[in-house]
């Protein structure tokens, strides 16, 4: 059975309701923060954390839970669900209140859930993988991890039916992220990724990534980038929580330089697995047998 954390209480998610007039629901007011978990550990907790944060401040919602308190959440809901690999998820909303209305009014208690649901880190080679080429449609404050996520929505689908694994977004030729992912490009062994401005969320795993790359001598340029630069590129990867680093060798039809997982993509991807958390080991005592 799984369980969820909902305002306080953990209960089954078959009986985990909240108000049809929570304002998450009518309005996609609200913010949602994911984590991923190896070996029973939160992996980048605090960077994770700040971004939740940063996000509740910047659509004035009033932080409901702090950070001790979420590390106890997580060990209550692993309690019931005692998942070696798992993946967190945080949703807040402004939350409830009747009658509908656009404007919000003050002092609104928040509506407050999380789950953890299992989860299979990589492991092994990966075979690069296929994304599609689209204009971002969506608004204008990417740097908010928001639950108004249709414009994603469309664009995965679009992807899918495509054959891709993930969308490419660019907004007039100028390369931003994917749908749930950040895009990098390799060109003459210098590691590129669209800056961390509004146009993109600024994902957890992508700043691992390049401080990864950092500590190992690969070059580092935070700057636009064009669709061009992209076609032209020796190398491309994405990055996620859930999907650490997935090689690019085809865009929208078009290789990208041969097609295969670059020396550099495959370092990252070596690198990161080896700093993920690994299993704490038990210290027998001298009284146990």
């Amino acid at each position: 059975m799984s369980y969820v954390w909902l305002n306080g209480a953990i209960v089954p998610a078959t009986e985990a309701k909240i108000s049809a007039f929570d304002r998450g629901f009518l309005f996609a007011d609200g913010i949602y923060e994911v984590v991923p978990i190896y070996s029973g550990q939160p992996f980048l907790f605090d960077a994770h954390m700040e971004r939740l944060e940063r996000s509740l401040r910047e659509v004035e919602i009033p932080q409901p839970v702090s950070r001790a308190h979420w590390l106890e959440i997580i060990a209550q809901l692993h309690a019931h669900a005692p998942l070696e690999h798992a993946v967190l998820y945080i949703h807040i909303t402004r939350g409830a209140e009747f009658p509908r209305n656009h404007l919000p009014s003050p002092n609104l208690q928040p509506t407050v859930m999380a789950t953890l649901s299992a989860f299979t880190p990589p492991v092994g080679s990966i075979a690069p993988a296929r994304a599609t080429l689209m204009e971002d449609i969506r608004w204008l404050r990417c740097d908010i991890k928001s639950i108004s996520l249709l414009g994603n929505i469309m664009a995965k689908m679009a992807a899918q039916q495509d054959g891709s694994i993930e969308p490419l977004l660019h907004r007039a030729g100028r390369v931003t992220e994917g749908a749930s992912s950040n895009y990098f490009i390799v060109k003459d062994d210098v590691l590129i990724t669209a800056p961390a401005d509004t146009l993109i969320l600024p994902g957890i795993t992508r700043d691992w990534v390049l401080k990864l790359a950092k500590k190992n001598g690969i070059s580092v340029e935070e700057r636009p980038f064009s669709v061009a630069e992209l076609y032209a590129a020796d190398e491309c990867f994405l990055t996620s929580s859930t999907r650490e680093i997935v090689p690019i060798g085809t865009v929208s039809g078009q290789l990208i330089n041969d097609g295969q997982c670059g020396p550099i993509t495959e370092k990252l991807m070596t690198c990161f697995r080896n700093s993920r958390p690994k299993a704490v080991k038990k210290v027998k005592h001298e009284n146990q047998i």
